[in-house]
């Protein structure tokens, strides 16, 4: 069972996800935290997230008319906004943890789960920091949400190693774009079923 973090646990951890993922991502998994718990961790995650951008939205709204209409559900149903949120992560954790085993890997959901709700939890910091940011220097909040991105695909790209002890980064790699092609195509297959008969009624 694991035991709960210190606010000083919590920033050592942190820092270490940045320099040291991989030491971090062991860290994490020997805590021996529950899958439940990491569930609720990783809904927890998609509703604060959502506060936060919802916040960033009010404070600083997009320009673009196009932008603006793909955050209208952020901005004016946040609730939907944080299930759907919360949906997408937990299908993208069920596909790294099945596509994972499928191609070689040892890990589950009960590796996968904690480490994705470690990541919101990291993203949500950031996103914090590029609110304030954006008030004084939006430049360099647009500069931090781009360092973000890509460095963000590394700790991904580990967090993946580590769960499922694949042995490189090029592996975990091919785990991380065929759980992407995966939920597109089950996306289109579902939009499809969907639609399908919306259209017969027309």
């Amino acid at each position: 069972m694991g035991q709960a973090m210190t606010g000083t646990e919590f920033w050592s951890l942190a820092r270490q996800t940045l320099f040291e993922p991989r030491l971090a991502a062991a860290r994490i998994l020997g805590m021996g935290l529950p899958l439940s718990a990491a569930w609720m961790g990783l809904a927890l995650m998609a509703v604060l997230n959502t506060l936060v951008y919802t916040l960033s939205l009010q404070l600083g709204p997009p320009a673009d008319p196009a932008a603006m209409s793909m955050t209208g559900p952020a901005r004016d149903m946040p609730l939907l906004f944080s299930v759907m949120l919360f949906g997408g992560l937990a299908l993208t954790a069920l596909a790294l943890a099945h596509v994972g085993r499928f191609l070689g890997g040892q890990g589950g959901l009960a590796e996968i789960v904690p480490l994705l709700a470690w990541m919101q939890a990291l993203r949500l910091l950031v996103q914090l920091g590029v609110v304030v940011l954006a008030l004084a220097a939006p430049v360099l909040a647009a500069l931090v949400v781009l360092v973000a991105a890509v460095w963000g695909v590394v700790i991904l790209l580990v967090f993946v190693d580590e769960a499922h002890g694949l042995g490189g980064l090029f592996r975990a790699a091919g785990v991380v774009v065929v759980s992407i092609l995966a939920l597109a195509v089950g996306l289109s297959l579902v939009i499809g079923l969907i639609g399908a008969p919306m259209i017969g009624r027309m």
